[in-house]
């Protein structure tokens, strides 16, 4: 008899658990990202062609996060980017290790069917680097800086464009 309620209990809980899996998977959340999710789905968008690197990491960055069309109906996404660098350090040692900072500012335009500008924003991102008196890793940490104010550029345009395109039109 002590067997017997047993294996009724283990029964029963395996029968709990694969009730419970079945109920899961019929559940009706999808992911925010990705195939199906909010920005492939809700927004596409056309890109302009980069002119530079700093613009081909941009538009790369919001196709794979966003998406793309090539629906001539859709808004046209246009950025223009311009960049500096500045030292945040000064020292009178010679060969010192040197912090500077690389900003790229991004022009954002979102161009309508027609052609008509139906947004234009200005944002811009910055990261800091250190220099040394070798030129070749000097050269490659500028670049390298350059590149990730770029890639945080990218999230601060994708998150302007869905902004504005959750604003009702005026």
């Amino acid at each position: 008899m002590w067997s017997f309620r047993r294996l009724l209990r283990t029964a029963l809980i395996a029968l709990g658990l694969l009730g419970a899996t079945t109920l899961a998977g019929c559940s009706g959340l999808t992911p925010v990202y990705g195939e199906r999710g909010l920005g492939a789905e809700r927004h596409a968008f056309r890109y302009a062609d980069p002119g530079n690197r700093l613009e081909q990491i941009i538009y790369q960055e919001l196709v794979l996060r966003i998406g793309r069309t090539e629906d001539p109906m859709s808004p046209t996404v246009r950025i223009a980017t311009s960049s500096y660098s500045r030292d945040l350090t000064r020292s009178n040692v010679a060969g010192p290790n040197e912090q500077s900072e690389a900003v790229v500012v991004a022009t954002i335009q979102v161009l309508d069917a027609t052609g008509k500008v139906t947004l234009q924003a200005t944002r811009s991102a910055a990261t800091v680097y250190t220099t040394d008196n070798q030129a070749l890793a000097s050269s490659e940490a500028e670049r390298q800086a350059y590149e990730q104010s770029a890639r945080e550029l990218a999230e601060t345009v994708r998150l302007t464009l869905l902004g504005a395109l959750s604003q009702p039109a005026a």
